[in-house]
């Protein structure tokens, strides 16, 4: 299913909002199927909240590594103002801040986007057993902020702003 979405979204970008054409919808195709793919097949393994972080993590390490090699061998073709070594310069950094951020926001949100979606019976209950019950974990919920405050900070430093 994510990668079917991911797909439907990127062909519909690539015809409403998007510039960069066929080749900005393949390569946002296989970043996002690279991350939510990876992410999603760890937490189906294993639905707990340690699960979700270790799938993001994973997620993060395989879209870095996808996205460097398809960035490298692609963006030279559109962008050439810069050299190969130019451009792998700023491809480690650029898709773990990437990754980074997308990991953060959905551990921020991941669990109050769901609940609601349950209480309004548009996704069915989960199947495992709730570890602690439905309290909110103010440890885990600090640990989201604290990683989404640094991949900001982070991309900020990269942009120069900061």
């Amino acid at each position: 299913a994510a990668a079917i979405i991911s797909i439907v979204v990127a062909v519909v970008e690539m015809f409403t909002v998007s510039d960069t054409g066929p080749i900005g919808c393949i390569m946002n195709v296989l970043a996002t199927v690279s991350f939510c793919c990876t992410a999603s097949f760890v937490y189906k393994k294993m639905h707990t909240k340690r699960g979700a972080v270790v799938g993001l993590s994973l997620a993060v390490v395989v879209l870095t590594a996808v996205m460097v090699l398809w960035n490298y061998l692609i963006t030279p073709l559109y962008m050439t103002g810069f050299s190969r070594s130019d451009i792998a310069d700023m491809l480690v950094p650029f898709n773990l801040v990437k990754g980074g951020l997308n990991m953060a926001l959905i551990l921020v949100l991941y669990k109050p986007v769901v609940t609601a979606l349950r209480k309004a019976h548009l996704v069915p209950e989960s199947q495992t057993i709730p570890q602690g019950g439905s309290k909110v974990n103010a440890g885990f919920v600090l640990f989201s902020l604290a990683l989404l405050a640094t991949f900001v900070t982070l991309a900020l430093v990269l942009m120069g702003i900061l």
